[in-house]
């Protein structure tokens, strides 16, 4: 038969586990929940800014480039857009800064953006900050002359002397 301080000792341990098993799970549910929101915090401009520093870039030529990604940072909020823009002497043209839209034609949005900025740089494949006249802040991704991965090193086969 059990004695009274038994079950007080037994209720005291099983509320114990049970406390524990309570502290585990919310610590599981908070982890889970940084990561997807540290997953999601990231903006599109920080995912290719990683992939050009891991990769690289080659040289952006003089052209007009009808491939290249335009990130629009305003507040907390970024989205990223299909565009177009020209390189000449290495420097991006504000009068050519275009978006594309939805039925495959492009809007100018250089009368949108801020007159007296210095020429835009781009480096390492990803233009300098280029600002709006509503301090808007927009960089050019130029996904086109990211370098392609390096190749691992290929493994020998196992060789059996048997």
């Amino acid at each position: 038969m059990i004695l009274a301080s038994q079950k007080v000792l037994l209720l005291f341990i099983l509320w114990q586990k049970i406390v524990g098993m309570k502290r585990i799970a919310v610590l599981i549910v908070l982890i889970c929940l940084g990561f997807s929101y540290s997953s999601q915090g990231q903006s599109c401009l920080e995912n290719y800014r990683k992939a050009f520093m891991a990769r690289g870039s080659e040289d952006v030529v003089d052209s007009t480039y009808e491939d290249v990604i335009i990130s629009i940072r305003a507040g907390e909020t970024n989205e990223c857009y299909l565009g177009m823009v020209t390189v000449r002497n290495g420097k991006i043209l504000l009068d050519n800064f275009y978006i594309k839209l939805e039925d495959n034609t492009y809007d100018n949005i250089g009368p949108r953006l801020k007159s007296g900025q210095p020429p835009v740089e781009i480096n390492n494949g990803v233009s300098q900050l280029i600002l709006d006249k509503r301090d808007s802040k927009y960089n050019v991704v130029f996904v086109s002359h990211i370098k392609p991965k390096k190749k691992g090193f290929m493994k020998a086969p196992d060789f059996d002397l048997n």
